[in-house]
């Protein structure tokens, strides 16, 4: 890089703190004038890693939930999922144009942004209107019925068995629901991740992973046990609530100021009033957040209703096992006989081809092989079917054996 294009993009007054219009966009202008490998090294000093795969969860009752995602971050009540949605448009395609700001706005004000404190404008193409519209839509979202006409009839014998063992096996962490009822709720019953021993990467990440605070730092971030303080490096959840927090409570920066305002306080009040989900305390088994340890009950996965269960392959939170069958084989361990039935190791994920009799996409000899000995590929745990995983009580029952999961599958058809 030549004197003049460092010039070009570092002022000259660098030992002094940096405005944030010398600030703003300083990233893209610099990378144009990088290597591929200088530019390589650049977002593996500012990024994290994507380390810990998962699989997307189902959308049918999403609207209807108390609390959302995988390890149970987002609370579903109030404004909860437009802030949900805000964040995933923010994590995948959403365009950002925050800067800093000489004046505080409504907008920082009703964001929490802090008195005293240089303001930050929150300027998105993140669009509430049409996220409020999509969660709308998920409501009326039922979840399938097997078909029985397509993929073979249910043997209802079986399935009857199968409900018993479903009973004793299931139901502690997953809850029969009526789909058609307009009033269901779903509880998202959390257990710990040692306890139900599936990858951990993906919680852990969510209660550990740190990230730059930049124009973020100093503002105090709400996280229920009570306000952190951002410092350059700050915890991502808290990174994520704030600037979801203050992109829901910037109206859209493309229309006309009283159109921009009026728009924006109907959508939210629309959203507000219309989501009859109330704020609750997350149900399970976990560890208790805390002031000394504020994201502790995110080391934990979230049990649902298991409605439409069989249209969703492949399972577990990081799509580690790719037919319900295999669900209810163990993983092959060190010392297990090679003679043994087993969660398969690898198999090829992209075929769109259903498996009726093990209940999952078919593996083909073309698409991508899925390799669970991979960092947060795991396809250990929840193994209750196989009495390697204890029940919330913790009590571990018998392994069930090939007649009974069998019955089991049947009757997971029916839900």
């Amino acid at each position: 890089m030549t004197k003049e294009q460092i010039d070009e993009i570092i002022p000259k007054d660098i030992g002094k703190v940096m405005s944030g219009d010398q600030r703003d966009h300083v990233m893209e202008r610099l990378s144009k004038h990088l290597t591929k490998w200088q530019l390589g090294r650049l977002r593996h000093a500012l990024f994290n890693a994507p380390d810990a795969p998962v699989s997307y969860p189902f959308l049918w009752d999403i609207a209807q939930h108390d609390y959302v995602q995988w390890n149970g971050i987002a609370d579903n009540a109030g404004l909860g999922p437009i802030g949900r949605n805000a964040g995933e448009v923010i994590g995948v395609f959403g365009t950002l144009d925050w800067k800093e700001e000489k004046r505080t706005t409504l907008s920082s004000i009703i964001g929490g942004q802090s008195d005293g404190i240089t303001q930050v404008s929150f300027d998105s193409s993140v669009n509430v209107q049409n996220l409020h519209r999509i969660e709308s839509h998920l409501m009326k979202l039922n979840s399938p019925v097997w078909p029985e006409e397509i993929l073979g009839a249910i043997n209802r014998e079986k399935a009857a068995r199968g409900k018993t063992l479903f009973d004793e096996y299931c139901e502690a962490c997953h809850a029969r629901i009526d789909r058609e009822d307009p009033n269901r709720r779903i509880i998202a019953n959390m257990t710990k991740v040692n306890f139900v021993g599936t990858d951990s990467a993906m919680a852990k990440n969510s209660f550990t992973a740190q990230g730059y605070s930049g124009i973020l730092r100093n503002q105090y971030v709400g996280l229920g046990v009570g306000n952190i303080l951002l410092d350059k490096q700050a915890p991502v959840a808290a990174l994520l609530t704030q600037a979801t927090t203050n992109v829901v409570a910037t109206p859209d920066p493309d229309k006309w100021f009283f159109q921009r305002w009026t728009d924006w306080i109907v959508n939210l009040a629309k959203a507000f009033f219309e989501n009859e989900i109330k704020s609750s305390i997350k149900y399970g088994n976990y560890d208790p957040d805390t002031t000394v340890s504020p994201l502790a009950s995110l080391n934990a996965y979230k049990g649902r209703s298991l409605n439409g269960i069989w249209a969703t392959a492949p399972y577990l939170h990081n799509g580690s096992v790719p037919s319900l069958h295999d669900l209810l084989l163990p993983k092959k361990r060190e010392g297990d006989p090679e003679e043994g039935e087993y969660r398969p190791e690898q198999f090829k994920v992209g075929s769109r081809e259903f498996d009726p009799a093990k209940v999952g996409l078919k593996s083909s000899d073309k698409g991508f092989t899925f390799d669970t000995s991979f960092p947060g590929n795991s396809n250990a745990g929840h193994e209750y079917a196989s009495g390697k995983t204890a029940q919330p009580n913790g009590e571990v029952l018998k392994p069930l054996n090939k007649e009974q999961k069998d019955d089991l599958l049947e009757y997971l058809k029916t839900l």
